[in-house]
């Protein structure tokens, strides 16, 4: 098994099994990729193209072709990264404040995108910038990318299962009463054409959970886990209960401590794919968000 190429050889548990199930259940590719792979004839078993409800023999060599040849659009610029994790499948990145994840449907430049592929050029890898999580332009810290299109597939299960563990700090206005809670209010995006995401119960349901690390006057730092992932879904959570994160300008207003949301992704836990192991990785908190704890603490 390589980047572009996935193998497994089927063995005596497997006889009689729908190749399609193989392909879900083994090989853990999600119903829309092994579509797209069935239209480019790129299941095979033995060396031959096979249709997907062919049954499995015993000692049957099943091999999936990754390699799509995409044109990359984005443009390769020469950013600082600063790299926290990197194997032959996956890359994490901590992405600083200011920085968009990737380029806008418009273009863009200066992007975690453009960054991570002129390092990709450098180091003779042509993949595409596949992020697997996405930071806000204005939130800094760990962002996941699957080197591959094998790595993507390989920790879908993960993703739909809710197995990877994300954690943020935020600074948020106000004195929060409950040293913890879950926040289970569903989110939408009530017009198309604005940025700006609502709690509505016509949305998708969302999930977050904080925990309360210190109380300051008027202000509270929290430690936040994400169970779903949707667009702004802490920002809308945290303004839906009445503690705007300071800085946040879209759900809250500017804040004295910091010039922008006090949000920073610093914990990330998954199973990788291809080993079974546990990653753990974590980013310390930027300056500018450590310079306003420390402030908070000096007026105690």
């Amino acid at each position: 098994m390589n980047n572009t190429q996935l193998t497994y050889i089927a063995g005596a548990p497997d006889q009689g099994a729908f190749l399609r199930d193989i392909l879900s259940d083994k090989l853990l590719l999600s119903h829309s990729l092994v579509v797209q792979l069935k239209c480019l004839h790129k299941i095979r078993v033995n060396g031959s193209w096979a249709r997907t409800n062919y049954r499995i023999n015993a000692g049957d060599m099943v091999t999936i072709d990754l390699d799509f040849a995409e044109e990359n659009k984005i443009i390769p610029e020469r950013i600082p990264l600063d790299i926290v994790y990197e194997d032959e499948d996956f890359l994490v990145v901590n992405k600083p404040a200011g920085m968009s994840t990737h380029p806008s449907r418009m273009g863009g430049t200066r992007t975690l995108a453009n960054a991570v592929t002129y390092y990709w050029q450098g180091v003779g890898r042509g993949t595409l910038f596949r992020p697997i999580n996405r930071l806000d332009r204005d939130t800094s810290g760990l962002v996941l990318i699957g080197n591959s299109q094998f790595a993507h597939q390989g920790i879908f299960r993960q993703q739909k299962g809710c197995t990877i563990e994300r954690q943020y700090i935020s600074l948020v206005e106000g004195e929060m009463a409950k040293d913890n809670d879950r926040i289970d209010q569903p989110i939408a995006r009530p017009d198309e054409k604005k940025r700006r995401r609502t709690v509505d119960s016509a949305g998708q349901r969302a999930v977050t959970y904080y925990q309360v690390l210190e109380r300051y006057a008027g202000h509270t730092l929290l430690r936040l886990r994400l169970e779903t992932g949707r667009t702004h879904q802490i920002r809308v959570h945290l303004s839906f209960l009445g503690y705007p994160i300071c800085g946040d300008l879209l759900y809250g207003c500017a804040s004295a401590l910091i010039n922008r949301q006090a949000l920073h992704a610093d914990r990330l836990r998954f199973t990788h794919p291809r080993s079974g192991k546990e990653i753990l990785l974590e980013a310390p908190l930027p300056v500018d968000f450590r310079k306003a704890i420390d402030h908070l603490a000096k007026k105690r």
